[in-house]
């Protein structure tokens, strides 16, 4: 059983603001939706899903198995600014293993949102004993790229045009990992600068 007890909590967006971050709940599909249709088309077209189908949305919500996948959001003035998630496996030899997912609205980036979203995320993993996180990205994504190196991943592999876009352009796929407890000490660095500093 995952402990989600913790949530929601909640932090400082800025000096004026506070946003928080919970668990997505069902009554969420609607503003996710909105969320999701608000992000840049060139940066969806790299989602493994078509996020502006209602249907994909729906069945996220609804029939998602919340036992391998925790999905988390950041929310500020009732509306979604972040939607994260951690993937688990059943599989024996990779159940040390997780995946993360996740995006920021193009309005809220430059607040380190995406770094507390991760670090919740790092959380609820050493709760569940995973030694290794794992992202992947299209290589033409180099913004993430930058983001999760400064945040601690580390490029593994590159797979060349293993990936097709929603236009049918095949891309690089990068494969990026981070060892859970190094990881720790690098995210509450980077939370407690961002605290004293207002980064």
């Amino acid at each position: 059983m995952i402990d989600l007890s913790r949530f929601p909590k909640c932090s400082k967006l800025d000096d004026q603001r506070e946003m928080c971050i919970r668990v997505l709940e069902e009554t969420d599909e609607q503003e996710l939706n909105r969320f999701m249709k608000e992000l840049p088309q060139d940066e969806r077209m790299y989602f493994r899903d078509d996020v502006t189908d209602p249907e994909v949305i729906h069945k996220w919500i609804h029939d998602t198995d919340r036992s391998l996948v925790i999905p988390l959001i950041a929310e500020f003035d009732n509306e979604i600014i972040a939607n994260w998630t951690l993937h688990l496996t059943e599989l024996f030899w990779t159940r040390h293993l997780a995946h993360i997912r996740g995006t920021v609205s193009p309005k809220y980036r430059g607040f380190s949102i995406s770094s507390k979203m991760v670090y919740e995320l790092l959380s609820i993993a050493g709760d569940l004993d995973i030694e290794r996180l794992v992202i992947e990205l299209a290589a033409q994504q180099k913004r993430l790229l930058a983001r999760f190196t400064e945040i601690g991943f580390q490029l593994e592999a590159v797979l060349k045009d293993w990936v097709k876009d929603h236009s049918g352009h095949y891309n690089d796929l990068l494969i990026l990992t981070m060892k859970l407890e190094p990881a720790w000490k690098k995210m509450e660095e980077m939370i407690l600068d961002y605290g004293t500093h207002g980064g």
